[in-house]
């Protein structure tokens, strides 16, 4: 997995935080590294329940923070190919 932009994992953290998922900080500060299927799949689910919720403008279209939450569902399915 390529490296997370600082400001990224800042909205990961939030979002791991907010949706109470208890998963290991170091895992999810290396943007999923260490993760067992199970946790990334509970990442990824609350990451899109978050850009349903909060990462669209009306006209549901991405808004920012929608673009930053796809980036991070990209490199957590990236994470997960050999």
């Amino acid at each position: 997995m390529s490296k997370i932009a600082p400001h990224l994992l800042v909205l990961l953290n939030e979002i791991v935080e907010k949706h109470k998922l208890g998963l290991p900080l170091e895992a999810v500060l290396t943007g999923g590294q260490g993760l067992d299927e199970h946790e990334r799949e509970l990442l990824i689910d609350a990451l899109v329940f978050e850009f349903t919720e909060t990462g669209l403008h009306a006209d549901d279209e991405p808004n920012e923070r929608g673009r930053e939450i796809e980036t991070l569902i990209d490199l957590l399915g990236a994470s997960r190919r050999p």
